[in-house]
């Protein structure tokens, strides 16, 4: 929390119940304005935005459900925390008011630390929520979009062709029922993928809202061997129709510190990048090699490569131009591998191939430093 007291807005018709309200919260060292209906409250919104909102449900001209409709609708004050405010635990007023978009309830009358620490605890959670979006602006406003857009194109126009085809009492034949069946699986499993990025990049960032830093107390070891990469390296390879074009090379076994389990996740991305963006008959040679302190994995192809300023906005997690590339989700993939390494203390490097051929990718992660795990 910074320095300044939080700012709380204290919804309340009861003179006396607000008064107390008040009182309460000014004990803490908050900084309180009282409204006495949800237009008192919208005309306070506009002049200031309150850390938290603390409102009742029951009022007279715009009540707290239409008052929490308003905050969730305005762009401004959408992600400021809203506490409900009700007589009775588990009424009907609450399971509404969670329905709306409420992040927490309490009951009249007021328990004081009980309120304090939902308070506490609700402003802490949105600053979470704040700098993860600020630092991932462009990840959630820009790419997931687009690449959730797309897919879903996909899926809606399928099942429309299928429904027309209801409506119009047309049976469809087995070969149209084999492409739309292929082409809904393709979106899903697009979709399915986008779930897994999502899911990954939460699990990056649970150990920075814990903890503030990725200390070696909080890293997790993984193991590499020849076995286990040439198993999922293999898999990549036969599903893009290509298990003789990929060779591993990786004559040892090793075990790497990272910030969470995620080995697998990020060298699937880079070697499907290189099988995407290479012409079958193609080799790519994927290498695991120590150097000091560091396992180094590389991934180098022979198709269309990228140029310097795509690889300068890899190199600074954001996503490539995708214009310049037919295929969908490079950049997230090679961003997450990206913020993988850094986090865990290493590096994600991208350069040309010889003659500007193609790509090397290579992946530098931290080798075990306990003596008892390597």
């Amino acid at each position: 929390m910074s320095d300044a007291p939080l700012h709380i807005l204290v919804v309340e018709d009861e003179p006396e119940v607000r008064a107390t309200a008040v009182a309460i919260l000014s004990s803490f060292g908050y900084s309180v304005t009282a409204a006495a209906d949800g237009e008192e409250a919208l005309a306070a919104l506009e002049t200031a935005q309150p850390d938290l909102i603390l409102s009742d449900v029951r009022m007279p001209g715009i009540d707290g459900f239409q008052l929490l409709e308003r905050v969730r609708a305005n762009p401004a004050w959408h992600q400021i925390p809203f506490i409900i405010v009700s007589a009775k635990a588990g009424s009907a007023d609450l399971r509404m008011g969670m329905s709306l978009g409420a992040d927490d309830y309490v009951t009249k009358p007021y328990r004081p630390l009980d309120l304090k620490k939902a308070i506490e605890i609700r402003v802490q959670r949105a600053k979470q929520v704040s700098d993860a979006i600020a630092g991932n602006r462009r990840l959630l406003t820009r790419i997931l979009p687009h690449e959730l857009q797309a897919a879903l194109i996909g899926v809606i126009g399928y099942a429309d062709l299928m429904m027309d085809a209801a409506t119009e009492g047309r049976p469809l034949s087995v070969d149209e029922l084999s492409e739309y069946g292929r082409m809904l699986r393709l979106s899903g499993a697009r979709i399915f993928r986008i779930v897994e990025n999502l899911l990954f990049w939460a699990r990056l960032e649970e150990p920075r809202d814990s903890l503030g830093s990725h200390g070696k107390e909080n890293r997790v070891l993984e193991v590499v061997t020849s076995a286990g990469l040439n198993g999922f390296v293999g898999a990549i390879s036969r599903r893009f129709g290509r298990p003789l074009d990929v060779l591993v090379d990786c004559p040892l076994r090793a075990r790497v510190q990272v910030v969470t389990p995620g080995f697998e996740f990020v060298t699937t991305h880079i070697v499907e990048n290189a099988l995407k963006y290479s012409l079958p008959g193609t080799q790519v040679l994927i290498t695991v090699r120590t150097n000091a302190a560091m396992l180094v994995l590389g991934v180098r192809d022979s198709g269309r490569g990228m140029t310097q300023e795509q690889i300068a906005h890899i190199g600074n997690s954001r996503q490539l131009e995708r214009h310049d590339f037919g295929q969908k989700g490079l950049g997230v993939g090679l961003m997450l591998a990206a913020t993988f390494a850094r986090m865990s203390g290493g590096n994600l490097e991208l350069r040309p191939g010889i003659g500007e051929k193609g790509l090397i990718v290579t992946l530098s992660l931290p080798l075990a430093t306990d003596p008892a795990a390597a």
